[in-house]
């Protein structure tokens, strides 16, 4: 085996180089904080060692976290040279490389379950923790986000660098249980540990939003506008747990100027900055007040993503945008592509789109072009899997927004007393219809 040395916990790289496990060490510490620098970081341990397998890995993995298929064939690059160093590496190193390869060819469950291995045998592996976490979020495995934190908590002493993270994704699996109190708790613990843990901090903020308590939600992210300036786009994501929180306040001037100033400010087409801007303009307009023409742009990036099916939540937000926007038959040119995606193969986003994200963009659709009805039916008949398209209980809420919509649309009065009771009810429980 080659000369080794360590991460911050103590867990061995196989790397002769001081300067490469240092840049790796930078590079997963800006990962857990959402650091813009933190793919450089990256690339300056492989200049260092060329070599590196954990190197190689992490970059894979990074590229896979953009979560499109245009740095799919990269990440495959990343995976053939993680691949040829793997026989000098440690079998823990080993193990992260068949977890990407799994996660290259689509297998998330696979991917899941080699993280969740390493973790049994190293429960100081951040790295696979935090992959467990970002990859069951997405899945709408929100029993894995408590349990696999959960699992390794105890080996996380006090003082130990990165605890505030293990704590931060407990927090917020707790949240998504409805477990407030206690989420609460944990992700305060976990700002106070690190106050640049951006997933603690968000986590919070869930927990605020889902006990309606609005006026703490304003005072948690009070930030200055450029707090976040050094960070990635899940930047924006926290503005728009503010924007929320300024719609509920009745203070749209607020939350438009912050939609402008931060949420969308990018106008990217970047997975999430396309949630956010798509479902806060949804919001915004189902409360009865106007956007002008800033569904525009999320239409053209929409239309320009035609064939990019990697996330199946953010596939609902494109189809939103071009319905919504008036171009139905590039909406249907979408769903025809992800059906197009849904037979690929059997895993686990072909089989979403077939059960969950298809059914309910055909929903959409039809509630743009004025089948009320119809569309009522198919968002009532996907609610039982909805959980599936992955995102947060605060995220998919969307979706039961739209059903109140267009049960408000088919003009029964029936229909919309319904909905609206039972949004009414299961939102004071944290979750979602």
């Amino acid at each position: 085996m080659a000369h080794t040395m360590n991460d911050k916990q103590g867990l061995l790289l196989t790397t002769s180089s001081e300067g490469a496990a240092r840049s790796y060490n930078d590079a997963v510490t800006q990962l857990l904080d959402y650091r813009v620098t933190a793919m450089p970081s990256v690339k300056q341990a492989l200049v260092d060692d060329e070599n590196f397998c954990m190197g190689h890995c992490l970059r894979g993995y990074m590229l896979m976290m953009y979560s499109t298929v245009r740095f799919h064939g990269a990440a495959q690059n990343a995976l053939a040279a993680a691949r040829g160093e793997a026989n000098r590496s440690s079998p823990r190193e080993q193990a992260h490389v068949e977890a990407l390869a799994s996660w290259v060819c689509g297998d998330l469950h696979m991917a899941c379950a080699r993280w969740e291995c390493i973790l049994v045998d190293h429960p100081l592996d951040i790295l696979a923790l935090r992959l467990h976490h970002f990859v069951s979020f997405w899945m709408g495995r929100s029993q894995a986000l408590v349990k696999a934190p959960a699992a390794v908590l105890a080996a996380w002493t006090k003082g130990m660098p990165n605890r505030g993270n293990v704590l931060g994704m407990l927090a917020f699996g707790l949240e998504e249980a409805g477990q407030t109190k206690l989420a609460e708790r944990y992700g305060r613990e976990a700002v106070d540990l690190n106050p640049n843990d951006l997933w603690a901090v968000h986590s919070v903020a869930h927990v605020l939003e889902t006990e309606h308590r609005f006026e703490d939600g304003l005072r948690w992210t009070d930030f200055p506008r450029d707090h976040w300036e050094d960070r990635n786009p899940f930047r924006g994501h926290l503005w728009w747990h503010r924007g929320l929180f300024l719609l509920e306040a009745g203070r749209f001037d607020e939350a438009m100027a912050l939609y402008d100033g931060a949420i969308y400010d990018t106008k990217s087409d970047f997975y999430l900055d396309i949630q956010n801007a798509a479902a806060f303009l949804a919001r915004v307009e189902f409360r009865g007040r106007g956007v002008g023409e800033r569904w525009e742009v999320l239409a053209q990036h929409a239309q320009a993503n035609l064939h990019d099916h990697v996330l199946p939540f953010t596939d609902l937000h494109c189809v939103m945008a071009l319905a919504h926007t008036g171009r139905h038959g590039e909406a249907r040119a979408y769903i025809e592509s992800m059906r197009t995606e849904s037979v690929r193969n059997e895993f686990h986003v072909a089989q979403v789109l077939r059960r969950v994200a298809i059914p309910i963009s055909e929903a959409i659709l039809s509630l743009e072009k004025g089948h009320s009805d119809q569309a009522l039916f198919s968002l009532i008949a996907a609610k039982p899997m909805l959980a599936e398209v992955g995102a947060s209980n605060a995220q998919r809420d969307l979706m039961t927004l739209y059903t109140i919509e267009a049960a408000k649309r088919t003009g029964s009065r029936q229909a919309l007393e319904h909905q609206l009771r039972e949004h009414d009810f299961v939102t004071r429980l944290g979750w979602t219809s």
